[in-house]
């Protein structure tokens, strides 16, 4: 027993001692991090703390010239040019960076500045506070191999501090990476309807014609561009950007620095702006309030007189009641002052100054027609319940009629409040005007926009989209494109033999009849009229379809007739079917088309700007004659191993060999040769004989094999 209690005592002890030992070691630990917290901020020290809120201006060298900024109630201005466009959120940017600024070593008892740069400074940073307290920073030499700066502070370099180098990095730049850059006109590539360039080394024009197509004009000479690369050059619009802000009020005498004085190009850009329209009849409006506003008085006094006659509610009920009994009567009444509105109105206004005299005349009118009804009152008790029942329902029924178009009437008016509040808007004419200058040190150019007095850059890469081209880089190099739908007649000269392909229509009417209800008679009628020819008419699908006129007819064209517009209940639709014959004998549909497909999508590879001569006579010659009249004829000539030259108007295109292969080839198949050739190597005994004999040969050499 004695020996468990010294055990236990001992346990006990054990315990006290391990408690203490874990207290001790606790205090420790939080006095040593109290210890290395202050050490920390003993060796990283905040040197600068000053509050933006207290910043009054902040002056600092730009381009070698000291700029004060300052504030002018709750924006920034340049002290000595207080119209330039200052970046509020780039000053703000640099006035918060000296909120908390921490030194990350100090070095104390400096002897010589120079060693540090700080005799001549980068720069100097002075800093004015509301209660006209200043700090003074300048900044001397960087450590590129610690990313670390020496600056000192309020001109005393015998204490240099060491930050790090992005501490004031917001202060670099030039003097217009502190001012608020315009934007670039923003231009719908949709609405541009022309692109002019008028360059020292090429000019031409890119249009749209009335038609909507492209054109290019150069060298004095309209034709069709290709449309693809026309509006590749407008929505290249869309993407211009300025590089960088150069000069926000360049005086005339001043264009010169920046080559704008002669400019080296000039781009000019029509195009269509979406703007709210302005409303032009204040005076319409102003008669239309007058007109609200005499409504309005007019509502007055009726509810005035409708206060009246609640006022007076005994002689209205005996009113009713006589107009109960004598329904017809006051029908015909009401009748009457509805369509004399003008003189009820002027009967009422009576009736309210001669009140006495109203109510003595329907006392007089009210004793009358109670002494008939007295002596009706015994026969006619059942008929007056039911009138006066049928009374009851028909105004309870008026009312609810009279809730519920006023409801439909306001919920209508909502909606036109809701139509009207949309503002309208139209499409207005703009010119865009770009005038390009020289080259610029940040590798683009300088650019004046619209006549302009602020001057900015604009990249190379941006401009040379639209400078240094010519007319030529915007052809259409479609050979030869004219819709079968106008097609007239083909003449065709191949292989020394002369073909006429004639094209005929015939129209055909179809007709739904519809009931006086709108309805179509028989509902089960389709429109016999299909997007594609069955006979090979079809659409001829390339880009090239976009220089087809409004004029052209697309497959089986259908129009509809000039009833469309009357209330008559037939409407009727035209389809016309086209047929072909070659020399006066009936040509299969499909297989022409097949040809004419290939020959109207014909497209270059490129164009030559040489005179183009050849000793040889063309191996095809297509005229193409339209349902105008109007001809063009095109002359391919073998050019070399790669190319055949396709003429045209003195235009000479350089088409794909292989290409040109293939349309003659497919018009062999229209004049029948590529069947007779391919009958006639059948045929030739020649042929067969070797035929024959080849097959011999595989036969002897299949048995020496087995042997």
């Amino acid at each position: 027993m004695k020996k468990k209690s010294v055990n236990l005592i001992t346990a006990v002890g054990v315990l006290v001692v391990l408690s203490g030992a874990y207290v001790g070691v606790k205090t420790y630990v939080a006095k040593q991090e109290a210890a290395d917290t202050e050490s920390a901020e003993e060796e990283n020290p905040e040197i600068i703390s000053i509050a933006s809120a207290d910043v009054k201006s902040i002056k600092f060298v730009i381009d070698k010239k000291e700029v004060t900024f300052e504030k002018d109630g709750d924006s920034w201005v340049k002290s000595d040019e207080t119209g330039f466009p200052v970046d509020q959120d780039k000053i703000d940017t640099l006035v918060s960076s000296l909120n908390s600024i921490k030194a990350e070593r100090t070095l104390e008892n400096v002897e010589d500045a120079s060693e540090y740069e700080l005799d001549q400074p980068d720069n100097t940073i002075t800093v004015t506070t509301e209660d006209g307290g200043t700090t003074v920073i300048q900044l001397g030499m960087e450590n590129d191999s610690t990313s670390q700066e020496y600056i000192d502070l309020n001109k005393d370099s015998s204490t240099v501090y060491v930050v790090s180098n992005s501490t004031f990095s917001s202060f670099e730049g030039t003097l217009y990476d502190f001012a608020k850059s315009g934007v670039f006109p923003t231009v719908d590539s949709s609405t541009v309807s022309k692109i002019s360039v008028d360059g020292k080394d090429s000019s031409y024009v890119v249009e749209k014609d009335e038609n909507n197509f492209w054109n290019i004009t150069g060298d004095g000479e309209t034709e069709k561009a290709d449309s693809a690369k026309a509006a590749s050059l407008a929505s290249t619009l869309s993407s211009v950007a300025y590089a960088s802000y150069v000069n926000y009020n360049c005086a005339e005498d001043e264009l010169s620095q920046y080559g704008l004085d002669k400019p080296y190009a000039e781009i000019t850009v029509d195009y269509q702006e979406e703007v709210e329209k302005e409303s032009t009849d204040d005076e319409n409006e102003a008669e239309n309030g007058d007109e609200e506003v005499s409504e309005a008085s007019g509502d007055e006094n009726q509810a005035d007189e409708n206060a009246d006659s609640e006022t007076d509610g005994s002689e209205s009920l005996d009113e009713n009641a006589d107009s109960e009994t004598d329904g017809s009567e006051s029908l015909d009444e009401d009748a009457d002052s509805e369509t004399d509105g003008n003189e009820s109105s002027d009967e009422d206004a009576d009736s309210e100054t001669d009140g006495n005299e109203s109510l003595d005349e329907d006392v007089d009118v009210a004793d009358t027609e109670d002494s008939e009804a007295v002596e009706n009152e015994n026969t006619d008790e059942t008929a007056d319940d039911n009138v006066e029942a049928e009374d009851t329902d028909v105004t309870e029924s008026d009312d609810e009629a009279g809730v519920e178009t006023a409801d439909t009437e306001s919920a209508e008016s909502s909606e036109d409040a809701e139509e009207d509040s949309e503002p309208e808007t139209e499409m207005v004419d703009r010119e865009l005007v770009i005038q390009v200058g020289d080259q610029s040190s940040d590798g683009g150019r300088y650019v004046r926009v619209n006549d302009s007095n602020e001057i900015y850059t604009i990249s190379e890469d941006s401009l040379d989209t639209f400078l240094g081209k010519t007319n030529a880089d915007f052809w259409d190099l479609t050979v030869s494109y004219l819709s079968a739908n106008n097609l007239d007649t083909l003449d065709v000269n191949y292989g020394g033999e002369d073909y006429i392909v004639n094209v005929s229509r015939e129209t055909s009417e179809d007709e739904n009849v519809e009931t006086s209800d709108n309805e179509t008679e028989d509902e089960d009628t389709t429109d016999s009229t299909s997007s594609d020819v069955a006979d090979g008419n079809e659409v001829e699908g390339n880009a090239a379809d976009d220089n087809t006129s409004s004029g052209d007819l697309t497959g089986e064209d259908t129009e509809n007739t000039d009833d469309s517009s009357s209330t008559a209940s037939t409407t009727s639709s035209t389809s016309v079917t086209l047929s072909y014959t070659l020399n006066g004998k009936d040509l299969d549909s499909t297989t022409f088309t097949t040809f004419y497909n290939k020959l109207i999508n014909m497209t270059a590879q490129k164009r030559l700007t040489d005179e183009f001569k050849s000793n040889a006579d063309p191996e095809m010659t297509v005229k193409f004659t339209d349902i105008d009249g109007n001809e063009m004829e095109v002359k391919y000539y073998s050019y070399d191993t790669n190319y055949y030259a396709a003429v045209i108007n003195k235009k000479v295109y350089l088409v794909n060999k292989m290409t040109v292969k293939e349309l003659f080839q497919a018009f062999e198949s229209v004049t029948g040769e590529k069947e007779k050739n391919e009958s006639a190597e059948t045929a030739d005994p020649e042929t067969n004989a070797s035929t024959d004999n080849a097959e011999t040969e595989t036969t002897e050499t299949s048995e020496d094999v087995e042997e």
